[in-house]
């Protein structure tokens, strides 16, 4: 009899370790972001997610719109981003980018909170600039990878240049400038863009020749507009507040409307909600001399998540009764938490909720869209249905397969969207009617931007996350904020930020704001998507990198041109369906 073969070695199972952090060392430059690394303590990581605009901004990944969606590309390796699995780390969109780094040759170990990445530096080869239509294009030949880092206005390529190529640099318009950890080109952050290859090394520039509107302009408090408005009371500057043994750098610009001849204006993207902008790419159309970034929107969608409207037509509708500010010809803001209230009503009496309005926030049930959502809208997940609705009927139904390739957006329809199984109310050739009311006064102004949560009013503390629909951790996070306020007679933008180390809490900038007596306080986006722009110059930036955000906040002044004294009264179309009624 033949014995049974012995059992196979029992195989050690151990679960990855899992750890976070806050901060990361990448070749000498220290800087507060999200981490999570998961693998082995003495191994390499199995997985490593750090935040997509960390990648763009500090590692030189490239982001382009293909006509397939949103592509991500660093030294020769591809993937859509809707093909990469995705956490969310704090409030930012994380990939796990293990594999793209150390195939690349980055080194990357853990010590404490801090994630140490080291890449050795190349040399630089050789330069070679375009011919014809692509002479603003200039390419430089690596000895190996290097990183692409956007510090503020400047780019850092972590690279070695000798001084024959730093003067050939010079006579294309740059400004180079060798330093212990790389070459530095001064003012090219936003007037640049750059690609990374391989097979050979190449970091590829497109744009040299083009300056940046920042490499010419002094100091903000030099220009003579912000210096005339200076003089008639502005406030612009920097000081330190303590929150209990916290120090906090907050940058504020303060303003009478009236006095100094200003209008508040959102900044929207005008044509259409999907995609994202630089904050002096908001501002500039609007001619809007001082702006800050604004409501929170979807990193990967690039769609807006919270009430945006201007001149009386809602671009996007609030969501979860969160925080939100409103405003008419004379500035004067109203806080405030805000909902809109949109039903739709058969012809047999029967009633429906719509949820969302021109919204990037997806749920079940039915939701509305306009032409201000753009001239097309696709669908936004996996179960839809809807029906486009002209005049008080129902003129059109839609399917899933028609919906994923997008069907147009009429200039006085509504499309009413099914989501999660719901079924369509109404039939084509139905008449029903939409009725629309605000559940706050704000909610009727003109103007409105939504964020959340809300901080102060009447100067007391009126924090209160799960009422607006924020989780917990959300809540407790450390994060550079953005803030627009109200108190001793000025309307406030402002941005907060660790002055050395930890940023604030929402609770931190609830306080730091009463030490500056202001009254009322709404929280906008904030992380890396806190931005002020001053003259055209980027003050003040969340993670170092200037962010593209969806909208924004602008002060415009009153004289200028394409600005009439007019421009914060209702916007009317011919149906008025954009004004609320609030009976």
């Amino acid at each position: 009899m033949v014995s049974p073969p012995p059992p196979p070695p029992t195989v050690e199972v151990r679960a990855a370790n899992l750890f976070v952090g806050d901060r990361l060392n990448i070749d000498g430059q220290l800087i507060e972001a999200p981490w999570r690394w998961r693998g082995h303590r003495d191994g390499t990581a199995n997985q490593l997610w750090l935040p997509l605009d960390l990648l763009v901004g500090r590692f030189g990944f490239r982001r382009s719109t293909q006509p397939n969606g949103q592509q991500l590309q660093w030294y020769g390796s591809k993937a859509s981003l809707k093909s990469l699995p995705q956490i969310t780390l704090q409030d930012e969109v994380a990939l796990n980018v293990a594999e793209w780094l150390t195939t690349t040759g980055v080194k990357i170990k853990r010590k404490s909170k801090t994630l140490h990445v080291e890449l050795p530096t190349p040399r630089l080869k050789g330069l070679r600039q375009g011919k014809g239509s692509n002479s603003n294009r200039l390419v430089l030949d690596l000895s190996g990878p290097a990183l692409v880092q956007s510090l503020d206005n400047n780019l850092l390529l972590n690279l070695q240049a000798t001084v024959q190529q730093r003067r050939q640099m010079k006579a294309l318009g740059l400004m180079p400038k060798q330093q212990r950890n790389g070459l530095m080109l001064i003012g090219q952050a936003e007037a640049l863009s750059s690609l990374t290859l391989d097979k050979p090394w190449r970091i590829v520039l497109d744009g040299i020749g083009k300056h940046s509107n920042a490499t010419n302009l002094r100091s903000p408090l030099l220009n003579p507009s912000i210096q005339a408005l200076i003089q008639r009371g502005l406030i612009f500057d920097t000081k330190v507040v303590n929150v209990g043994v916290k120090p906090l750098q907050i940058t504020r610009v303060g303003t009478n409307l009236s006095k100094q001849g200003l209008l508040l204006r959102p900044l929207p993207q005008i044509n259409h909600q999907q995609g994202l902008r630089f904050l002096n790419h908001l501002a500039q159309p609007a001619d809007a001399l001082i702006a800050i970034n604004g409501g929170f929107f979807n990193r990967v969608r690039q769609l807006p998540l919270g009430a945006l409207r201007r001149d009386g037509r809602w671009f996007s509708g609030p969501i979860l009764n969160r925080g939100a500010i409103g405003w008419g010809p004379t500035g004067h803001l109203s806080f405030g938490r805000l909902q809109l209230q949109q039903e739709l009503q058969g012809s047999k009496g029967q009633r429906w909720n719509l949820e969302t309005l021109n919204s990037g926030y997806v749920q079940r049930g039915l939701s509305r869209y306009t032409r201000a959502w753009g001239p097309i809208y696709q669908a936004l997940s996996g179960e839809e249905k809807a029906m486009m609705i002209i005049n008080g009927r129902v003129v059109q139904s839609f399917q899933q397969v028609q919906l994923a390739r997008g069907v147009p957006l009429s200039k006085d329809g509504d499309l009413v969207v099914a989501r999660g199984g719901f079924p369509l109310p109404a039939a084509t050739g139905e008449t029903v009617v939409i009725r629309m009311k605000a559940s706050h006064p704000l909610g009727e102004l003109p103007q409105v931007l939504g964020g959340g949560p809300l901080l102060l009013q009447n100067g007391r503390v009126v924090l209160s996350g799960r009422q607006e629909g924020f989780s917990p951790s959300f809540l407790s996070l450390a994060a550079p904020r953005s803030v627009v306020g109200q108190g001793g007679g000025k309307l406030w933008l402002l941005t907060l930020k660790g002055a050395r180390g930890s940023d604030p809490t929402l609770l931190e900038t609830s306080l730091a704001l009463q030490q500056l007596g202001i009254r009322d306080g709404l929280n906008l986006d904030g992380g890396s998507s806190t931005s002020l722009l001053v003259a055209n110059q980027l003050v003040v930036t969340g993670r170092g990198t200037p962010p593209r955000i969806h909208n924004g906040l602008g002060l415009i002044l009153r004289h200028h041109k394409g600005n009439p004294k007019k421009a914060n009264e209702p916007h009317k179309n011919a149906r008025g369906q954009e004004r609320i009624a609030n009976k």
